[in-house]
């Protein structure tokens, strides 16, 4: 890790011994300082603590250079403030702020996946911030999508911090050589990767390995076929299985995607193993510096009915019962003044979440990511507080077709009997 001036910056040791189940949901008796466990409802707490802003996030290195960088910046301008950024590992830390919670020990900040921001606001664990909100009075700034994953039952509990989304990535020397356009359409898709795997190792590659990140090629499918993760069971969810299994039987997809991460399909895409990846926004400066020579540009993810992207983001968020709200509430802010994600943004490789900021997306495969953010999907309400137990159960209905051991149709149904459960226990 990079040495940091003034913010401090810590890893925590989590014991994972008797914690809390892992949603959020569960923990709605949690009141983290508030006493009533409706989030606070104390958007104008006083910043009467000791001048120090707790703040917690989940980016490893080399993620975190840029974002410690950033305070270290504001903690320079501010000598009444110390900010100390902790970083926490992500599959640790929803566990850690519900521990933070029964302890009243929250931070004053804490960066999280904006898919959590119903459950934490519902568990107590965050402030809701609607006052200060209507008196900043910048939220017609951000992409609506992106300002929708703050908003609990009419309340803002958060601001959007960065955004990414999907598209697909192609080698332009590969699709010339072939005579192939991207495909616009998910047929196109099929055709195209079986086609352009008489070239090269794979056609497409893409993530889909166990766990949510693995099922996100199948949600933008089913997406694109007018259907809904709520729905999965139904024709769209079938129909995008089936897809997923012609793409292997035709040799376009190769069966061992189902081990691949969204890294593993990076890598296969920037060896020239794979003529096209379905991939986050994430990999454009990564390709850029890895491979410089690579000839490649991005399409938008192909449609059917509709076509979809799928918005990955994360909220800024206000621990309930802090002492230091207002000083957290000016960082906060400051981090989102477009001046400042003008720098911020290309070297944390993310997009804006504000629609305001064109110097972050100057480079033009950027902008054509930042374009779909005006219409990009996220998961809503009940879905999004159980959206990584949804994602699963749809990679393991992927699983279960890819390797033939139940029929799309019957994957399918497996995959919305667990939906319908998960969503049921909200």
């Amino acid at each position: 890790m990079h040495p940091i001036h003034r913010v401090r910056s810590r890893v925590a040791t989590v014991s994972v011994a008797a914690l809390l189940s892992a949603s959020l949901a569960a923990c709605g008796s949690l009141g983290g300082g508030s006493g009533d466990g409706s989030g606070g409802g104390s958007d104008e707490a006083s910043s009467g603590g000791d001048g120090t802003i707790t703040f917690w996030h989940y980016y490893g290195e080399p993620h975190n250079i840029p974002l410690e960088k950033v305070l270290e910046a504001y903690d320079e301008d501010h000598d009444e403030i110390e900010v100390d950024a902790r970083h926490i590992p992500f599959d640790d830390f929803n566990r850690t702020l519900q521990q933070a919670a029964t302890a009243d020990e929250l931070p004053d900040i804490a960066l999280i996946n904006a898919f959590d921001t119903q459950a934490m606001a519902e568990a107590g664990i965050i402030e809701d911030l609607s006052g200060r909100v209507d008196e900043w009075g910048e939220q017609d700034a951000y992409y609506p999508t992106s300002w929708e994953t703050t908003q609990v039952d009419g309340a803002t509990y958060g601001v959007p911090h960065v955004a990414d989304d999907y598209a697909v990535y192609y080698n332009k020397d590969l699709l010339d050589a072939a005579g192939l356009q991207p495909p616009r359409t998910w047929e196109e898709m099929e055709s195209t990767a079986a086609r352009l795997a008489g070239d090269v190792k794979y056609g497409l590659a893409v993530a889909g390995g166990e766990g949510a990140e693995g099922a996100t090629g199948l949600v933008l499918r089913t997406l694109a076929a007018g259907g809904s993760i709520e729905e999965f069971g139904s024709d769209a969810g079938v129909e995008a299985l089936r897809s997923f299994k012609t793409m292997v039987d035709n040799g376009g997809l190769s069966k061992g995607f189902l081990t691949w991460s969204e890294e593993d399909a990076k890598n296969h895409f920037a060896t020239g193993q794979a003529a096209m990846m379905i991939n986050s926004a994430t990999y454009v400066s990564i390709l850029h510096e890895e491979v410089p020579d690579l000839s490649w540009d991005i399409a938008p993810m192909p449609s059917e009915e509709t076509s979809k992207t799928f918005l990955s983001a994360e909220n800024l968020t206000i621990g309930a019962g802090s002492g230091d709200a207002d000083a957290a509430w000016d960082l906060i802010t400051h981090l989102q003044r477009p001046d400042v994600l003008t720098e911020y943004l290309p070297a944390r490789n993310k997009l804006p979440a504000r629609s305001d900021v064109p110097g972050a997306v100057e480079d033009p495969v950027r902008q054509k990511f930042a374009d779909q953010l005006e219409d990009a999907w996220a998961p809503e309400g009940d879905l999004a507080t159980h959206s990584n137990e949804a994602f699963t159960l749809v990679q393991e209905a992927l699983q279960a077709t890819i390797s033939g051991s139940s029929s799309p149709e019957q994957a399918a149904q497996t995959a919305q009997s667990g939906i319908d459960e998960a969503l049921s226990g909200s």
